[in-house]
């Protein structure tokens, strides 16, 4: 009868201790019970305590969820708004130090140099709505360099400056102005300070031939996506165009750079897509540029250019303004630079090793005395995506004198960049660690037309990068 009696009383306790009572009380029913249980000896101290420990800790537990339910019901949603406005923001980031070194053979720039570099940049965006976002970009560099990131390791360990690399805003009107059956994006505008949205080639490398990827533009962008499927040969049709303003001016015309683009991607076998785009980048009074390089020698001229005095000088190599008459005046010819692209996606029944063909040409309808023509080629094998991927990367290119405004074309090609240079270059990259990449490239540049005092060996212009992106 005893050993029935401990027993029912047990159960009455584990039904006590399941139960959620309707409000928190100080002492509960259940710790009520095994006091009796004890006291009338009906059950052991061991026992005894380890129910107790049990009865107190979900007490507490029913406790504090009545507290939760007792809360300011407003409160509470004004908090899941908060986190509601927090994931709307979308933060990334990479940095990346490198080692450059310069080699060359012969003249006077001969003697080796090397070099330790970093870049930092990180960037935010918030998603305002399903037709809205805005974005800011920080990052490294010179204030005054329009196609570098990168800070040398120098100056007595001085400070390095961050400065606003990218402001705007980002419009795709779709359910807005009727649009909502589309199952794209038809329109795309950015406006502000962003990044390049023309399209480039890429081939692992990409295509830097008329504007260098750390350019930031700075005005309008707009894309009109006029078709996008997922079966047939034409998979995407859009037009790009930009309006760029490099150069506000008080009292006289601003300059611009107009652009229009089309871009078609055909679907030519289910392993194999093309990519073709025609492109035309015109520059309005593009002698300000020149002007400007009087003032801030972070500017790479190499095309040719007339003096205040009229004396012509021709490009070539890094030009250096003097004083007085002797500064820019203007450049010989003006730039407009009708531009064809292409690339080549394979997809070679293996995941790690996608093949990539580019190329890419550019004619400037404006030049004066020739030196008017470029194009950058090249291939690519493999992708980094994860720990232990490889991918490896050749490109070659040639630059005529004036074929491209040097002050925005790719900034690596040759000892200073600019144009009136040529040769390959090869890279090699490593994902080591999740979002570590190491990356090996080496530039073979040697002048198309040597200019005077100048050697024409090969320049070896080799960089070992470590970046880590998040």
């Amino acid at each position: 009868m005893r050993k029935l009696t401990v027993t029912l009383w047990s159960s009455l306790v584990a039904i006590v201790l399941g139960a959620t009572p309707v409000s928190a009380q100080k002492r509960s029913v259940a710790e009520e019970i095994l006091e009796i249980l004890r006291a009338e000896n009906k059950i052991s101290q061991d026992k005894y305590d380890e129910l107790m420990n049990r009865a107190k800790a979900e007490n507490e537990a029913r406790e504090a969820g009545v507290e939760a339910f007792s809360r300011d019901p407003v409160k509470a949603i004004k908090a899941e708004r908060s986190l509601d406005w927090l994931n709307r923001f979308t933060f990334s980031g990479d940095v990346r130090v490198r080692m450059e070194g310069f080699y060359q053979d012969q003249g006077r720039n001969a003697n080796a140099r090397t070099r330790e570099r970093f870049r930092l940049r990180f960037g935010a965006q918030m998603k305002i709505n399903d037709e809205l976002l805005a974005g800011l970009q920080l990052a490294s560099g010179d204030l005054n360099d329009p196609i570098s990131t990168n800070e040398t390791l120098t100056n007595t360990f001085a400070r390095k400056p961050i400065s606003i690399n990218q402001a705007y805003i980002t419009l795709t009107p779709k359910e807005s102005i009727g649009l909502g059956d589309w199952t794209w994006n038809p329109i795309s505008i950015t406006a502000g300070k962003f990044s390049n949205q023309f399209f480039r080639p890429r081939a692992v490398m990409i295509s830097e031939l008329i504007f260098d990827d750390d350019l930031v533009s700075e005005g309008l962008h707009e894309t009109f996506t006029l078709y996008e499927g997922s079966e047939g040969l034409l998979r995407r049709f859009q037009l790009n165009a930009g309006q760029w303003m490099f150069r506000e001016t008080a009292r006289a015309a601003d300059g611009w750079m107009i652009g229009g683009q089309a871009v078609a991607a055909l679907q030519l076998l289910p392993s194999t897509r093309l990519t073709v785009a025609l492109a035309d980048y015109y520059f309005s009074k593009e002698d300000l540029i020149a002007q400007a390089r009087n003032g801030n020698s972070a500017l790479k001229v190499t095309n040719s250019v007339i003096l205040r005095d009229g004396t012509i000088v021709r490009g070539g190599s890094s030009l250096t303004p003097g004083t007085g008459n002797k500064q820019f005046n203007r450049f010989l010819g003006g730039f407009n630079v009708l531009n064809g692209s292409l690339q080549l996606d394979y997809n070679t029944g293996y995941a790690k090793w996608p093949l990539v063909f580019i190329a890419d040409f550019a004619h400037n309808t404006d030049a004066k005395r020739g030196n008017d023509l470029a194009i950058w080629a090249g291939a690519s094998l493999g992708q980094t995506r994860n720990p232990g991927d490889w991918a490896f990367s050749v490109a070659w290119a040639r630059t005529e004198t004036d074929a491209l405004l040097s002050a925005f074309s790719y900034s690596d090609f040759g000892r200073d960049g600019g144009t009136n240079v040529q040769g390959p270059f090869v890279k090699v990259d490593y994902m080591l660690f999740p979002r570590l990449t190491i990356s090996a490239k080496n530039h073979f540049i040697s002048f198309i037309d040597r200019p005077k005092g100048e050697s024409n060996s090969t320049l070896h212009r080799f960089q070992l990068d470590a970046q880590v992106a998040f």
